[in-house]
């Protein structure tokens, strides 16, 4: 048995699926909310495209850049046996402390910004964090790609009711954004309902939640943090002061660069919660809103990248080990092969990169982000969240065997091929994945997590 099914055995009570009538009005209720948001917002369900890039840089506020329609051939001798992707929840309000600092830029900048640039909803405290409507359209649209892609693999389930499974950490926009990756995914109400892993337990997922040495290095790098980004102001803060402010019809110094850091948040939100790019984010151009993504990268490459605590490179391994788990069941029996999806957060992503050792595959450079970096170095580096991480992110591992029973996997990020190190080809033999993770498979979470 698996870790992921010993964590969710017995965990029916808990399961996030409705009783069948409230289900279904729970459905036409929020099929009702949708309509009326697209008419509202003229949001359009398009088909995706493989170059599609949105304007601007917005690191973990970005809006997910579609890549469905990118060529995923692989060779007819390969038969697919099982999928396991990691995935961020879709688009999401900002949190507390987000919604305090936007309301004082708000109030700031109050006179020198239209009106409608100011939306009511986007501070709403009775929304913080919880999922978005376009946060369920993404999730809704990533998971109908998936189901073209793996259309032979899913049809599995009608021989083996638990071939497909889906997990989610316990907080509201995880689980609503499983369950509406799941009902695009499956419209005929046949697939399992996502189970929820409770907080106290999530050592897959959620898994800062329960690691105390994490938390111990999280708190020991912030004076580097600090550090790094005070040098990144002393080299480009006037700059980025003088654009925004000039803009703006103020002097120079009425916005410190942390004021500035909120507004371009402001604008990763009014991208992701409604596609808006003609208000907040016209104050930004391409490298201004690249080197506010390296002063964010600054914290996220220390606090959950491979450039803080040692910890933070094996924060994944027990949920790895049920990955690996789940493909040597697989090879052993094909017929009983399991593809879960795990609806996680931004952080999860990192630290499964870390593990996978992803920067390298991802950039041009080794160099350690730092805050006298040029805007050129910082374009060249691996770790970006923008394209780590934008909201509804997503890894995705193919477990592939060819004719003579070879096993072979392939890497998707958000729906891109990616190699990982040590293979040569996109689709690389299973060897690889089992020495590259060889040293934490197996992991004591909870011993290693001890202080």
């Amino acid at each position: 048995m698996s870790a992921i099914e010993t964590t969710l055995k017995g965990m029916s009570a808990r399961s996030s699926k409705p009783a069948r009538p409230l289900r279904l009005w729970l459905v036409y209720a929020g099929a009702c909310v949708l309509v009326l948001y697209v008419l509202r917002q003229g949001l359009r369900f398009v088909s995706p495209d493989c170059n599609r890039q949105h304007q601007l840089p917005l690191s973990t506020k970005m809006p997910y850049p579609s890549a469905g329609a990118c060529n995923h051939a692989i060779s007819s001798d390969m038969e697919l046996l099982q999928v396991q992707y990691v995935l961020r929840h879709g688009a999401r309000y900002a949190n507390d402390g987000e919604i305090d600092r936007m309301l004082q830029v708000f109030e700031l900048l109050s006179d020198h910004v239209p009106k409608n640039w100011i939306k009511p909803e986007m501070v709403a405290k009775e929304k913080a964090m919880h999922l978005s409507v376009s946060g369920h359209i993404e999730s809704s649209n990533l998971a109908q790609r998936m189901q073209q892609r793996y259309s032979a693999l899913l049809a599995r389930r009608q021989e083996n009711i638990s071939a497909v499974r889906f997990i989610s950490t316990e907080f509201q926009r995880t689980i609503a954004t499983a369950n509406s990756f799941r009902n695009a995914l499956d419209g005929h109400d046949q697939m399992p309902p996502v189970a929820v892993i409770p907080l106290a337990n999530d050592t897959l997922l959620s898994m800062k939640t329960n690691c105390g040495r994490w938390d111990a290095g999280k708190n020991s790098v912030q004076a580097a943090v600090n550090e790094e980004q005070a040098i990144f102001d002393s080299i480009h803060g006037a700059k980025l002061q003088g654009r925004i402010s000039r803009q703006l019809g103020l002097a120079p110094s009425a916005l410190s660069v942390d004021d500035i850091q909120i507004i371009y948040r402001i604008c990763g939100y009014d991208m992701a919660l409604y596609d808006e790019h003609t208000h907040w984010c016209t104050l930004f151009d391409q490298p201004t809103a690249a080197l506010l993504e390296l002063r964010s990268d600054i914290k996220y490459s220390r606090e959950y990248g491979s450039q803080g605590a040692e910890i933070n490179g094996h924060m994944a391994c027990d949920l790895f080990t049920s990955i690996v788990n789940d493909i040597d069941s697989a090879l052993r029996d094909p017929s009983a092969a399991v593809s879960t999806f795990g609806f996680g957060h931004a952080e999860t992503l990192m630290f499964v990169n870390n593990l996978l050792g992803l920067d390298q595959a991802l950039g041009q450079t080794a160099v350690p982000i730092s805050g006298n970096m040029t805007l050129e170095q910082g374009l060249l580096r691996g770790f970006r969240t923008t394209k780590l991480v934008p909201f509804s992110s997503n890894l995705g591992i193919e477990l592939y065997r060819d004719q003579d029973s070879q096993a072979f996997f392939r890497l998707l990020l958000n729906e891109r091929v990616v190699r990982l190190p040590g293979c040569a080809e996109d689709l690389c033999p299973l060897g690889v994945l089992r020495s590259k993770l060889a040293g934490d498979i197996g992991c004591p979470f909870t011993d290693m997590c001890q202080l």
